[in-house]
């Protein structure tokens, strides 16, 4: 108990920790249920404070600045969110304390250890179609960063399909004007940048923010919350996490239409929603992603023993072993779901047999040898035959994958190699005694 106490005192914040201190002077429970009240506890008191800040929010946007050109066929809008601006558990300010290290433990397949955080530029589309192609055009370009103690959101819209040579012209001024250090998308990677790519080849021109870095956060997310939310999309994620309201929200598959008629009758409320829609999703990319950072500088904001899973993968994935390891066996001992301390065990595991610690990993497949992964049995069994030259073993486990586990033909081939070869092995020895 004390060493499971030590280690959760030595991650969590004083108001976390005066909330353990209350629950374990009830002897009678077990630390299972010390941690499911506390978290439930937290979840309570959080749920009260996000209904206040909804309230609080509201007041929060600053009328928008208007700026049309017909010449150039475009509309620009402007929203301004004082740093101060609480969304969840934090204010816009904890940017100014995010250092670009922090940055890489949330990205460490991108380049970005030089990425000024309050020089992040986040950016998203509304576009005519969501299946890409040439005949699909981003028609809204939603742009948000820091300044001047404000986070701003800047946002371009076309509104004559003809003159999309001089909408991006005035894209790239402002993109050329200020110093990004690196752009921040959710699902940037996959849609958004490769349509404005095409675009700009279209109109003999190279898209500027391809020589920045470029962050997409919709990778990390899915590994952040995997385990606790069915959805991982943009706009869920905001309204739970963070208060972002998406009841009057409109509807994505209705926003080419709501755009084309819009061009046919130049009557800007029949977008406006979508532009309220593209300034929220680019002020909440902006606070999920400081979340995010928050969770590895302390599990104590999580809600949730799945997000403290996810926190753990991805220090594993960027080479931090030591603080995965530690975060997989707090999961282990005081997880209440089964889900999560059987994919703690495993990620432990794997730990195990990287630092060459073959029998603790051993050890802790043994414990999840119920389960019905394929990779968990062929561990076992090519431990047993290779590290301990027990082939009675190493056999039952080969055998128990192909009767009682649903393989693919490629796996089942796996294991009938496998135990071809240590029945082999098994007759050998038998004709030497």
């Amino acid at each position: 108990m004390s060493k499971l106490k030590d280690k959760l005192n030595h991650l969590e914040k004083d108001k976390v920790k005066k909330r353990w201190e209350t629950i374990d002077s009830h002897g009678k429970l077990s630390t299972r249920d010390k941690l499911e009240k506390l978290v439930n506890l937290s979840l309570k008191r959080d749920k009260i404070q996000k209904t206040k800040e909804k309230k609080e929010k509201s007041v929060l946007k600053e009328m928008p600045a208007d700026e049309e050109d017909k010449n150039k066929g475009l509309i620009i809008r402007e929203f301004s969110y004082p740093l101060n601006s609480v969304f969840g558990k934090f204010k816009l300010a904890e940017w100014q304390t995010v250092s670009p290290e922090q940055l890489a433990l949330i990205f460490p397949d991108e380049d970005c250890e030089d990425a000024s955080p309050m020089k992040l530029l986040f950016f998203d589309t509304e576009t005519t179609g969501l299946s890409g192609g040439t005949g699909t055009i981003p028609f809204m370009l939603g742009f948000g960063f820091f300044a001047d103690g404000f986070f701003r959101v800047k946002i371009f819209i076309l509104n004559d399909l003809y003159k999309e040579d001089a909408f991006l012209d005035e894209v790239d001024h402002f993109l050329e004007s200020q110093p990004f250090s690196a752009t921040v998308t959710y699902n940037g990677k996959s849609f958004d940048f490769p349509l404005m790519e095409t675009r700009y080849i279209l109109q003999r021109k190279r898209f500027p923010l391809l020589k920045r870095p470029h962050l997409d956060f919709l990778f990390p997310a899915r590994v952040i919350w995997k385990n606790t939310y069915d959805s991982r999309k943009l706009g869920y994620l905001g309204d739970i996490l963070l208060g972002l309201s998406r009841d009057d929200d409109v509807d994505a598959s209705q926003i080419p239409m709501m755009y084309f008629n819009y061009l046919r009758s130049s009557a800007f409320p029949l977008i406006q929603k979508v532009v309220d829609h593209n300034a929220l999703d680019l002020v909440g990319l902006a606070a999920l992603l400081l979340l995010a950072v928050k969770y590895q500088e302390n599990i104590a904001f999580t809600d949730d023993e799945g997000e403290i899973l996810g926190t753990a993968k991805l220090f594993e994935k960027c080479g931090d072993f030591e603080k995965a390891n530690q975060l997989y066996d707090i999961l282990r001992q005081s997880a209440a779901r089964q889900d999560i301390i059987t994919q703690a065990v495993k990620s432990l595991a794997v730990l195990k047999k990287k630092k060459k610690l073959y029998k603790e990993a051993a050890e802790l497949w043994q414990m999840v040898s119920d389960s019905s992964d394929h990779r968990v049995v062929r561990e076992l069994s090519v431990y047993f035959e290779h590290r301990e030259k027990n082939y009675v073993k190493a056999l039952e486990y080969a055998q128990k994958a192909l009767a009682t586990i649903e393989l693919t033909n490629a796996q089942r081939k796996d294991f009938e190699k496998r135990l071809d070869r240590v029945s082999k092995k098994m007759k050998a020895l038998e004709k030497e005694e």
